[in-house]
C-alpha cells in the first residue's frame, strides 16, 4: 500500500513539473524587418541610396524612353512635306522647335545645307550620320546608369558581409566563454543580410536594365530609319535643284 502511494506521489510530481519546464523555456524572439536591416551594419546606408537611385532611374526611363521623345510619324511626315516643297527654312525652324532626337539630326543637316548649298550628297550623309551617332550614344549611355547600380549593389553587399564577419571574429577572439561558436554563427547570419540586400537591389536593377536596353534598341532602329529617309529626300531634292 505504501508503495502504491509513493508511486502516485512521484507521478503527480513529474506531471506537475512538466508544464513548468515548458513555461520556463522562453521562445526565441523573431527579428523584425527593421532589426534585420539594422543588423547589416553601416553598409546598408549606401545600399539604401542605391535602391532609391534605381527606383528614380526606372521611373525616369519609363517617362523619357518613349517614341514621342525620339521619332514620331507625325514629325517625319511634316518634314517630308516641307522637303518636297523645297522649304529648307521651314524645315530648320520646325526642327529647332521640336525636342525629338530626329529633329536634332534634321536640324544639323538643314543647317549644313543652308550654309553649304553646293555640298554633295556624301557630305550631307556624313553630317547626318555624325549627329545620329551622337543621339544614339546619348540614348545608350542613359540606360547604362541603371546597369552601374546593378553591378555595384552586390559588391557593396559583399563588402558589408566581409566587414561583419571580421567584426564577429574580433569579438569572439576577445570573448573567453565557451559560447564562441554560437556567437560566430549569429554574427555571420547577421552579416549575410548585407549580401542579401545587395543581391536584391542588383537583380532588380539588372532586370529593368535589360528591359530598357531592348526599348532603346527599338527606338534607335526607328530613329535610323526615319533619319535615313529624310536625309535621302534632302539629297534628291538638292540634286534636282
Amino acid at each position: 500500500m505504501k508503495f502504491i502511494v509513493s508511486l502516485l506521489l512521484f507521478s503527480s510530481t513529474i506531471l506537475s513539473a512538466a508544464p513548468a519546464a515548458k513555461v520556463a523555456a522562453p521562445a526565441a524572439p523573431e527579428l523584425t524587418l527593421w532589426e534585420m536591416l539594422n543588423s547589416g551594419g553601416w553598409v546598408m546606408l549606401p545600399l539604401l541610396a542605391a535602391s532609391f537611385a534605381a527606383v528614380f532611374l526606372v521611373i525616369y526611363y519609363f517617362v523619357t524612353l518613349r517614341q514621342s521623345q525620339v521619332a514620331t510619324d507625325e514629325l517625319r511626315k511634316m518634314f517630308e512635306s516641307m522637303i518636297r516643297e523645297g522649304n529648307l527654312t521651314g524645315v530648320l525652324e520646325a526642327a529647332k522647335a521640336n525636342p525629338q532626337a530626329l529633329a536634332r539630326v534634321v536640324e544639323q543637316t538643314a543647317e549644313f545645307l543652308k550654309a553649304n548649298p553646293d555640298a554633295d550628297f556624301q557630305a550631307i550623309r556624313e553630317i547626318a550620320q555624325s549627329e545620329g551617332s551622337r543621339q544614339v550614344a546619348a540614348l545608350t549611355q542613359r540606360v547604362l546608369y541603371l546597369m552601374d547600380v546593378g553591378v555595384l549593389a552586390p559588391m557593396l553587399g559583399l563588402f558589408g558581409t566581409v566587414v561583419g564577419i571580421l567584426k564577429s571574429f574580433g569579438s569572439i577572439a576577445s570573448e573567453a566563454t565557451p559560447m564562441r561558436t554560437m556567437l560566430l554563427a549569429g554574427g555571420v547570419s547577421q552579416a549575410l543580410v548585407a549580401t542579401a540586400a545587395g543581391l536584391l537591389v542588383g537583380i532588380t536593377a539588372m532586370f529593368f536594365y535589360s528591359y530598357f536596353r531592348g526599348r532603346v534598341n527599338g527606338l534607335v532602329s526607328q530613329l535610323e530609319t526615319s533619319a535615313t529617309l529624310l536625309v535621302t529626300q534632302m539629297g534628291l531634292k538638292l540634286k534636282k535643284n
